[in-house]
């Protein structure tokens, strides 16, 4: 569940500028921002016969791919505040045109075929699979071969395979394959089989929640501030975009955070009040409300002393570590996954990307994870672990210290340095002074093989507390949803 948002939404301008400027979080921004307006402007400019030939989702990918590339190069520049969207609509259209025209090259004339439906405007609908975010384009471009990576990124910058062929010495033949693996692998990764389930568990009615205020949005979802009319009390409201309804990876995601929240109780975990669904079928999770913000937002003020670092750490340590005695792994612990209420108290959002302990998985589990925070192994189709979430809890650990993730860069960069077994730079060579022995168990949970991290939330909490001399079962201090502030 998303912090309540104080402030007035992110200047266009200024979130260019952070991509610019290298910040790991602003092209995922970006995306979440401008992704659900671009798909059905691009729909709209599809006539039948195109709709038939390729998805707007590819279109979208392509002019996202474009633009992040120019845009890191620092080709653009805004003036007003509605320019990154005017922008970002222009290079979709464009890409349309082209892609138009290359795919239709003789049969009929494209440029009437897009007139017409410009001047009709009539709305194609909305593709059912999940969009393909940044990242999960730029994992499996990773799972491509080693000198298919950078002909695929031109290809998704704009250049046509006819443009790339000779210029990589490669056949016709060769690209077109290597562009159907990729896409094949891209398909792979938004969609899979939904878990068995029935209506049975959706035992929340809709009319029982009067909807306040809109808090936030991801990839797939968005979080209400509601109340809950018999008891009249402040809930969350998580529920799926309503382009994800019907998206089978989405929908899967939702009852599986349901199922796998209501395996754990403890006062650190946000509590899940049940499942339920809307009329049309769609399905909406309902949780405790938490009045704060997120602990990226405390870090984008500044770092934190390792005193009150520790504290937050440890905390969500004990909470992580009650998940594990229920045998369910976070998998996705970030700053922006933690929130701190306004009472000083610690809480754990999200269980998304949640799973049970040495669960085996048909596909690598990264479905929108954060790459900066990302433990290497998830990166791959393996048995979940504790660790991961050890790896986590370093990372939090570390973003709390240092202002910054364990990881910072290109997305490419990151699975690269990720594959390749490299570590986080140590907060010493970022110029900060820690203990000796903080710094080295950071770097112990963050390391690349897992066997080498701290076995699980539990441990972490007994060799940080014999660091740092403090008990290694700090409840005392956290409060309750129910209890009294």
């Amino acid at each position: 569940m998303p912090a309540p948002n104080f402030h007035t939404p992110e200047d266009s301008r200024e979130l260019l500028r952070r991509y610019m400027a290298s910040d790991p979080n602003a092209a995922q921004a970006i995306v979440d921002r401008y992704l659900a307006r671009l798909l059905p402007l691009i729909g709209k400019h599809l006539s039948p016969t195109l709709q038939q030939r390729f998805d707007p989702q590819d279109v979208a990918q392509s002019a996202f791919g474009s633009f992040f590339v120019q845009a890191r190069d620092k080709r653009f520049l805004l003036q007003h505040s509605g320019d990154l969207w005017r922008l970002l609509a222009a290079i979709s259209l464009n890409k349309l045109r082209r892609q138009a025209k290359r795919h239709s090259a003789g049969k009929r004339a494209v440029s009437r075929e897009v007139a017409t439906d410009l001047a009709n405007i009539q709305q194609a609908p909305l593709p059912a699979e999940a969009v393909g975010l940044l990242e999960e384009v730029q994992l499996a471009l990773a799972e491509m071969p080693a000198d298919a990576q950078p002909l695929l990124g031109q290809f998704l910058a704009g250049q046509s395979l006819d443009e790339l062929s000779p210029e990589h010495q490669k056949s016709p033949r060769t690209l077109r394959r290597w562009l159907q693996t990729f896409r094949d692998n891209l398909k792979r990764r938004l969609v899979q089989e939904l878990p068995p389930f029935g209506d049975r568990i959706a035992t929340l009615s809709w009319q029982d929640y009067i909807l306040k205020q809109h808090i936030g949005s991801g990839g797939f979802g968005k979080v209400y501030r509601a109340i809950e009319k018999r008891r009249h009390r402040t809930v969350a409201v998580k529920s799926l975009h309503k382009r994800h309804q019907t998206n089978p990876f989405a929908l899967g995601q939702l009852i599986r955070e349901s199922q796998l929240m209501a395996k754990v109780c403890h006062p650190g975990i946000v509590g899940l009040h049940g499942l339920g669904q809307y009329p049309g079928g769609g399905y909406f999770l309902v949780m405790d409300w938490v009045d704060g913000e997120n602990l990226q937002q405390r870090i984008d003020r500044a770092a934190l002393p390792v005193s009150s670092a520790i504290r937050i750490v440890r905390h969500v340590a004990v909470a992580i570590a009650a998940a594990h005695r229920s045998n369910v792994i976070h998998g996705d612990l970030k700053p922006s996954n933690i929130l701190l209420s306004r009472q000083n108290t610690v809480y754990v959002v999200d269980f998304g990307l949640a799973s049970l302990h040495s669960q085996i998985v048909d596909t690598p589990p990264v479905r929108g994870g954060t790459l900066a925070y990302l433990a290497p192994e998830q990166l791959t189709s393996s048995a979940a672990d504790f660790t991961v979430d050890v790896y986590g809890l370093g990372g939090l650990l570390y973003a709390l210290l240092t202002g910054k993730p364990p990881r910072c860069g290109e997305p490419i960069a990151i699975l690269s340095a990720l594959e390749q077994g490299d570590l986080p730079l140590a907060p010493a060579s970022l110029g900060m002074t820690l203990p000796t022995s903080l710094e080295t168990f950071l770097m112990r949970c963050l390391a690349t093989n897992p066997s080498e991290r701290p076995s699980s939330a539990q441990q972490f909490l007994h060799e940080l507390a014999r660091i740092t001399s403090e008990d290694t079962n700090p409840t005392q201090d956290i409060i309750s949803p129910d209890s009294p502030a």
